[in-house]
């Protein structure tokens, strides 16, 4: 099953498996929400690019519908700064050869990050993964860099993009500011720019 549309957010064990075997290939993967496929993730998604080189492999962008934070959220959060097909299209103008979409429920919010950096090992064929510096995945976010590489993953960890005040990049800020009232919006109209450049 390559289509993660055909499986809902509370997809079983074994359809999260069946989608990540139908892009196995030797990989190099960056992982995350990726909303809004903003300057800190194109960064991301071609630093990956370049370890890949390097050693002969695809590049394999793994992202998540719905976002994760719907899944936790007590209450209403803020929109999609694109739709996912617009987000898989930004990936791979970025530099992603292939996308992975997994639905993100149940499942994965509560999968020991062992059996989830297991899967991404023998179900996709990742042989290294480069992600940013607040990374971290599996039930309760155990699976930070340090608990991957100790399972002998190969982890690249690649530093925030910031914007001229020295500020990370990021989905969250960008969504604030683009619902900011109008004495903030110079800054929501620059945040615009760069999630659509």
């Amino acid at each position: 099953m390559n289509d993660w549309r055909l499986v809902s957010g509370d997809a079983g064990w074994n359809a999260i498996g069946e989608i990540l075997q139908a892009h196995r290939t030797p990989c190099a993967v960056t992982m995350g929400t990726f909303d809004g496929v903003h300057a800190g993730h194109r960064g991301l998604v071609a630093a990956t690019r370049r370890l890949a080189l390097g050693q002969g492999l695809d590049v394999v962008a793994v992202t998540f519908s719905p976002r994760p934070e719907r899944y936790f959220a007590h209450g209403a959060v803020l929109p999609d700064l694109c739709s996912i097909d617009e987000r898989i299209s930004r990936l791979r103008a970025a530099g992603a050869d292939r996308v992975v979409v997994l639905p993100f429920g149940r499942t994965l919010a509560e999968v020991p990050a062992a059996r989830f950096a297991g899967a991404l090992v023998d179900e996709l064929g990742l042989e290294l993964l480069c992600v940013g510096e607040d990374f971290s995945c599996g039930r309760d976010r155990e699976g930070d860099p340090a608990f991957l590489r100790s399972l002998g993953l190969v982890v690249h960890i690649h530093s925030f993009v910031r914007d001229e005040d020295g500020m990370k990049i990021s989905s969250s800020r960008l969504r604030e500011q683009l619902i900011a009232p109008a004495s903030q919006a110079p800054f929501a109209a620059s945040a615009r720019l760069t999630v659509d450049a």
